[in-house]
C-alpha cells in the first residue's frame, strides 16, 4: 500500500466525524477559546482552529455543540442560518435504513443542508452503526430532514436511538480509494461491498480454517470440536488444536521442530495456521485446498 493510499484510508476512517478544522465558518459562543482565521481571498468565509483541550485523543470534537455559529454575513436578513455541519436528531428514533431507501427525522432548525448533499448518520456513542445517503429535502423552519439513496448500511438499527448527523466533505482521493477497495474485494473474495458492507476477510478466513479443522477431527476421531467446553473460533484456539494433530499423527511438537514438514518440504515452514492446515490436508488426502477449497473428507464424493 502506498503512502497516499494509507493517508486516504485514514481520511475515510474519520469521514463520519468531521474535525472542526474542515468546517467553514466558526463559533459565536463556544465552550472554549477558538482562534478565527479569515483568508484574504475569501472574506465571507471563516475557518477555525480548535485548541487541544476541545478535542479528544483522536482529534475529534468533544461535543457537537462546539460546531455551531450564527451566520454573521446575513446583512440585515433576519432569517439566520446556523453554519453547523454536525448535528444530531432532536430525540430518539427507530429507523430502518435499507440500500436505496429513505428515512426522515427532526434535527436542528436553520441548518445549511440542501438537497443533493452527501450525508452520514451514526448512532450516538456507537460509530460502528452508521449509514450514508443524500439529502432529499430539509425544512429549515421545522428541522425535518429527509435522507434518500441510502448506502453503506452497517450495523444494527433495531432500537430507538439518537443519531449523529453530519455532511460528508468528500475528498476525491477517498472516493478513488473506495472504488479501488470495491474492485479488490470483488477480485480477491468475490464479494460486493455494496451488498455486504460488513464483510471481513479475516473473520471469513478464520471461519474457513475452523471448518477444515472441524472436518479433520470428525474424520480422524469422530469428534465434534464445536461441543467442547473450551471451544471458540479464535486464532489461538485453532492453532492449538492444529498443533495437537501434528503431535498425534507425527509425534512431533512444532514449536521445537521449526523445519518439519509432513510432505518433505522444508522450504515451506509451518509458521501459521493456514499452512498447517493446508499441509496436513495435502499429506492425508493429497488435496490442495487452494485448488479444491470445498473438499470435505467426510463427504463420499468430493
Amino acid at each position: 500500500m502506498s503512502s497516499s493510499d494509507y493517508i486516504s484510508l485514514r481520511r475515510m476512517r474519520n469521514m463520519h466525524q468531521l474535525s472542526c478544522n474542515t468546517i467553514p465558518d466558526c463559533h459565536t459562543q463556544p465552550a472554549c477559546d477558538i482562534t478565527i482565521h479569515k483568508p484574504h481571498d475569501h472574506h465571507d468565509i471563516n475557518y477555525c482552529v480548535i485548541p487541544a483541550k476541545c478535542v479528544n485523543n483522536n482529534g475529534r470534537v468533544i461535543s457537537t455543540d462546539l460546531v455551531y455559529c450564527n451566520d454573521n454575513n446575513s446583512h440585515g436578513n433576519h432569517h439566520h442560518v446556523n453554519q453547523k455541519y454536525i448535528t444530531k436528531t432532536v430525540k430518539a428514533y427507530r429507523v430502518v435504513p435499507v440500500k436505496n431507501g429513505t428515512v426522515g427525522f427532526l434535527v436542528d432548525k436553520c441548518l445549511p443542508f440542501i438537497p443533493g448533499q452527501s450525508i452520514s448518520c451514526n448512532i450516538l456513542n456507537n460509530e460502528s452503526n452508521y449509514f450514508n445517503g443524500i439529502v432529499f429535502d430539509y425544512d429549515k423552519d421545522t428541522g425535518f430532514l429527509s435522507i434518500g439513496s441510502i448506502d453503506n448500511v452497517t450495523g444494527n438499527f433495531s432500537n430507538n436511538v439518537v443519531y449523529n448527523v453530519n455532511l460528508i466533505m468528500f475528498d476525491p482521493e477517498v472516493v478513488k480509494l473506495k472504488q479501488r477497495m470495491e474492485y479488490l474485494y470483488k477480485y480477491l473474495f468475490q464479494v460486493d461491498l455494496e451488498t455486504t458492507p460488513d464483510f471481513n476477510p479475516l473473520t471469513q478466513q478464520l471461519i474457513f480454517h475452523e471448518e477444515k479443522l472441524y472436518n479433520l477431527y470428525l474424520y480422524l476421531f469422530n469428534e465434534n470440536i464445536r461441543v467442547k467446553m473450551d471451544y471458540e473460533v479464535t486464532e489461538a484456539y485453532l492453532v492449538r488444536i492444529a498443533d495437537f494433530l501434528y503431535e498425534y499423527l507425527f509425534d512431533i511438537k512444532l514449536d521445537r521442530n521449526l523445519d518439519f514438514n509432513p510432505n518433505g518440504r522444508p522450504d515451506i515452514l509451518l509458521n501459521n495456521l493456514r499452512v498447517k492446515i493446508y499441509q496436513i490436508y495435502l499429506y492425508l488426502f493429497a488435496v490442495n485446498l487452494e485448488q479444491n477449497s470445498s473438499f470435505n473428507p467426510n463427504t463420499p464424493i468430493n
